[in-house]
């Protein structure tokens, strides 16, 4: 089932999902934010499983300060039926600008376009994606890569199982700190910024390029520090136990 609603005035938006992905798509064209959800119930039979559906309600609130609030609220599941977790929701946003965007799901992936303001991002099963944000970035995922591309800083970016891909936009300058327990990490630093990158990893190489490398390693871990103009305008901070550590600036 597919369930939609349509909010004018939307300056920022808090998604609230239990089960599936949640994509915002930013649409210069877009006069309101409309909301759409992709709607599955589980029950022991597809009947069952239809009137849970027709059931299932799309909640969008807009409170005074322009900040949407979105979730799906499934009916109560059947004594009987444990599987609830079978229930999903498919949540995509559109809207021409947002300042501000607060997304978590426990299970299904996060992906965001070209909106500004602070970014809270946060799911326990799913990758997270972002192209071209303009703000600061703090995503968090138990399961899964986090990417991001043309972006600004500050970055957190924190996964316990993944790939971490960071790619700043030209003229990005701010603290980034990329952590992930089993992993690759990449970061591409644009020509803005400047400051220190120290990576660290347990097992795996450092390759650092664009910058001044200092050189330090134990027999426990590698660690390597690179600086870039202005060594104490910033910090990068790459952390990974298991895989190899990448970084290039473009800085001339």
């Amino acid at each position: 089932g597919e369930l939609s609603q349509t909010i004018a005035d939307a300056k920022s938006v808090v998604v609230v999902g239990e089960n599936g992905r949640v994509e915002l798509i930013r649409d210069p064209a877009a006069t309101n934010m409309q909301i759409s959800a992709a709607i599955r119930c589980s029950a022991d039979t597809e009947e069952k499983a239809a009137a849970r559906v027709k059931a299932t309600k799309l909640i969008a609130e807009r409170d005074a300060n322009g900040k949407v609030r979105v979730a799906v609220e499934f009916p109560p599941l059947e004594p009987m039926y444990m599987a609830g977790s079978n229930d999903s929701a498919s949540i995509v946003i559109r809207a021409a600008n947002l300042d501000g965007i607060e997304v978590s799901t426990s299970n299904g992936g996060i992906t965001v376009g070209a909106f500004a303001g602070p970014a809270k991002l946060e799911t326990s099963n799913g990758s997270i994606k972002l192209t071209d944000y303009a703000g600061p970035i703090d995503a968090r995922s138990s399961n899964g890569a986090i990417l991001a591309s043309g972006v600004l800083a500050p970055v957190v970016a924190d996964t316990s199982n993944g790939r971490i891909e960071i790619a700043l936009a030209p003229q990005a300058q701010g603290n980034l700190e990329l952590d992930t327990s089993n992993g690759s990490v990449l970061l591409e630093l644009g020509e803005g910024w400047q400051g220190t990158v120290t990576a660290d990893t347990s097992n795996g190489k450092i390759d650092l390029s664009g910058g001044e490398v200092v050189r330090k390693s134990d027999m426990k871990n590698m660690n390597r520090t690179m600086t870039i103009g202005d060594a104490s305008k910033a910090t990068a901070k790459i952390d990974t136990t298991n895989g190899r550590v990448t970084v290039r600036s473009a800085k001339k």
